[in-house]
């Protein structure tokens, strides 16, 4: 593997011109289509639809390159960065202790037949057996699932047939297609009136063999098999008999006895335990469920966390529990015994670990962190027919890609908000802009259109009829036929939306009880959701001055007009954080401040509009309000949402300009097996595991190490040597909580961030190749 430190690399010459001669500059296209002689233009559509919502400049002049990112969930690794600067990393893990046997035979003889300790004894022991059999069996991750095996194993509970179509479900939901509303979820086996029956089939899902498969839980006297794709779907009711759990009452509360028993909290003792939670391809609220489901915790009080984390990747992060002793929680970390599917060619697991335990008197809160720290793999890295030679394409590609992460590392990228912040559909600032004009009837209509983006029939039709149901109604001139209709296609369509358009089936049962009153439809919307919309405008807004201010001004030298953050106060400082007014203090910059050279770029900041900020002045001021007099809105508009809708004050806020990441660090390699392991995950280090492919070092790309000894070795030698080597990029950087790792990819790449433009990529070959021709 040939490593390449970005601490250890000298700054480019481009860079070095680039900061010396820092001058205004629009870079938003700075590949030469020639050069890379590959297909562009579906990418230039994708710019276009970024450059729609102010995503439109580049920070560094370095020229890009196309490569695959999340190819595999293990290739995206994120540690959360506490307040202190700690990163959250598993590093110890331990498992649970068989001690049932021991304190059993001690006491078993002093309990009456029947009595519920005795009851309660004889399902711990069941329980701990049942542990302990799943950390002496370790399980090979990497081999296929035994699917007769499983059959085999409910056969011996339930009859053949049940057992049969159990499988059957179950190998029908196991492959890469995401969950759908209107997917079957569970398969529910006949009724089992043996109670030793019941439990030993939640023990058998709890086991390694099956448990990276499905999950159970008891409804209505008989049990569901669910695939794990589907567990947050799970009822939060069942969470303490889910996965064969005994002991626990209504909503997972400890019975009165149970908490009477319980022996004091030691006073010496601090009150939180706090652990680092570790998921692979769970998101935080899913594998925060497992969390206190597996360790019997109230629900109501639950689990402390910083900051929810995608599923798509493999993260840790901090949390913190109420008086709580870890063995509660180590079940989770028996479930399933290797290292993960960091190191797995095949395939990939939903896997939860909790480690580093240690006791606090802080409680972890929401928003307490400074950040996060990203380990990236960018696979099948393509800089165009740069080369023939594969030594000197090597090199072309290691000074490309060290260009690239040096720009990021000294210049930084534009801390634009990611498309993400705009919905699926890419309408949700539209929702906002209707709603700072009072135009209710728009705003839901907005809500509930056809959209462009894939659902399934029933609520793509439940839209059409929506949007069609005053086709034969005079409107202006039949309100209450207007009503009529209104409140029988809300009837029609409420059941096809499906659990997973909250906001739509809000708005629909509101209407079908209140037509056309708009207004209140729209507060039926949860207050998160209706301030998602105004902060998507916001959102909208800032990105485009931040895309005219860099055009204009460049992204090195501070100007006449800037507003600067001369004061922000932390949270423990008693400021807002990274949102919110509440301890920040901004000045517009004169000639003179500029001209004594005591602020940088990187204290320059753009505002999200609102009642309370302060406005840059010169170009970046009259580009506001250019966009706002287009929109048709009035800066007093967002004073007088708090009096349309009191849950929600628009008081603003103010945004970094440019981001420059902290530690970035960079790893150039080539390697041949496209989906091959590249970065180790915190679980593998724990288990002492080394990415089984190794890489080919650059340097000896199409060179044999030694002299074969005979003809047959010369042709295996030179199958060998003839393959194509993939070139690869790993790369890590620190970002503070309010910025997007994958708007740091695309100044890096100077590529789209959009999921569909990924999708058209390739693993080995012509990266691009899938685009249409110019």
């Amino acid at each position: 593997m040939r490593r390449i430190s970005a601490s250890n690399a000298a700054i480019p010459p481009l860079i070095s011109r680039f900061i010396a001669n820092a001058a205004p500059h629009n870079i938003g296209n700075t590949d030469s289509a020639k050069q890379a002689n590959i297909s562009m233009t579906d990418r230039f559509e994708f710019d276009d639809i970024e450059k729609k919502f102010g995503i439109a400049a580049y920070a560094s002049p370095h020229e890009g390159f196309a490569a695959v990112v999340k190819a595999r969930y293990s290739d995206f690794i994120v540690h959360e960065v506490d307040m202190d600067g700690n990163i959250a990393r598993l590093e110890r893990l331990e498992v649970p202790k068989d001690t049932s046997k021991q304190s059993n035979n001690a006491t078993d003889a002093e309990e009456p037949e029947g009595s519920d300790r005795k009851r309660a004894k004889i399902e711990s022991s069941t329980d701990a057996t049942s542990e302990q059999h799943a950390e002496n069996s370790p399980v090979d991750e990497n081999a296929p699932f035994d699917w007769d095996k499983c059959k085999q194993e409910l056969n011996k509970f339930i009859d053949e047939t049940a057992a049969h179509e159990a499988v059957d479900f179950l190998k029908s939901k196991s492959n890469d297609e995401p969950p759908k509303e209107d997917d079957t979820k569970f398969y529910i086996l006949p009724a089992i009136t043996d109670k030793e029956t019941r439990r030993s089939i939640h023990q058998y899902i709890k086991s390694p063999a099956i448990s990276s498969i499905a999950r159970a839980d008891n409804h209505e006297g008989r049990i569901r098999i669910w695939h794990v794709k589907y567990q947050s779907g799970m009822p939060a009711d069942t969470f303490g008999r889910a996965n064969g759990g005994e002991g626990a009452g209504r909503n997972n509360r400890p019975s009165k006895k149970k908490a009477a028993d319980r022996p004091a909290w030691p006073k010496d003792r601090p009150d939180f335990l706090r652990f680092v939670l570790y998921k692979e391809n769970v998101d935080t609220h899913t594998a925060l469920k497992d969390v206190v489901r597996s360790g019997r915790l109230n629900p109501k009080r639950g689990v402390s966390f910083a900051g929810m984390k995608d599923k798509r990747g493999v993260t840790t992060q901090f949390c913190s529990v109420y008086r709580t002793e870890k063995e509660q929680l180590l079940a989770l970390n028996s479930h399933r015994i290797g290292a993960g599917g960091g190191n797995s060619i095949k395939g990939g697991f939903n896997i939860i670990r909790v480690g580093n335990f240690s006791y606090s008197g802080e409680e972890v809160k929401l928003g307490s962190l400074n950040g996060n720290r990203f380990d990236i793999v960018l696979r099948n890295v393509d800089i165009g027919d740069v080369a023939d030679d594969p030594t000197q394409k090597a090199k072309l590609v290691k000074e490309r890609l060290e260009a690239a992460a040096m720009g990021l590392r000294q210049v930084g990228f534009i801390n634009y908000f990611g498309m993400q912040r705009f919905g699926k559909s890419n309408d949700t600032h539209e929702v906002g802009i209707a709603i700072l004009k009072g135009d209710y009837e728009t705003a839901l209509d907005i809500i509930m259109r056809e959209k462009d983006t894939d659902e399934p029939p029933r609520q793509a039709e439940a839209r059409k009829k929506w949007m069609n149901r005053f086709k034969s109604i005079d409107v202006a001139n039949d309100e209450d036929g207007a009503k009529v209709a209104e409140m029988k296609c809300a009837k029609s369509i409420l059941n096809d939306l499906g659990r997973f358009l909250g906001v739509e089936k809000s708005v629909i049962g509101s209407l079908l009880k209140h037509p056309r009153d708009y207004k209140r439809a729209y507060t039926s919307i949860a207050k998160n959701m209706r301030s998602m919309y105004l902060h998507a405008y916001q959102s909208y807004l800032w990105n485009h001055v931040a895309s005219h201010r860099i055009e204009s001004g460049g992204s090195i030298e501070v100007r006449a007009g800037d507003l600067v953050l001369i004061n922000d106060k932390t949270l423990s400082e008693g400021g807002s954080g990274t949102s919110g007014l509440k301890g920040k203090e901004v000045k517009v910059l004169s000639d003179d401040d500029v001209a004594t050279g005591q602020y940088s770029i990187t204290d320059v900041v753009l505002p999200l509009v609102g009642s309370k900020i302060r406005y840059p002045e010169g170009s970046s001021g009259d580009m506001l309000n250019k966009l706002l007099q287009k929109d048709g809105i009035s800066k007093d508009a967002f004073a007088k949402i708090g009096s349309i809708d009191r849950e929600i004050a628009l008081g603003g806020d103010y945004r970094k300009v440019m981001c420059r990441p902290s530690d970035v660090s960079f790893e150039v390699l080539t390697y041949k097996d496209p989906r091959q392991p590249l970065i180790q995950t915190d679980l593998m280090k724990v288990m002492g595991t080394e990415i089984d492919a190794v890489p080919i070092d650059v340097n000896s790309v199409n060179k044999p190490t030694s002299a074969p000894d005979d003809k047959h070795a010369v042709e295996e030698e030179k199958t060998e040597e003839e393959a194509d080597v993939v070139f690869g990029m790993v790369v890590g950087f620190s970002l503070p909580p309010s910025s997007y790792a994958t708007i740091a990819l695309r100044e890096l790449t100077k590529r789209p961030t959009s999921s569909d433009y990924q999708s058209k990529l390739e693993l080995s070959g012509r990266c691009e190749r899938n685009h249409t021709t110019v």
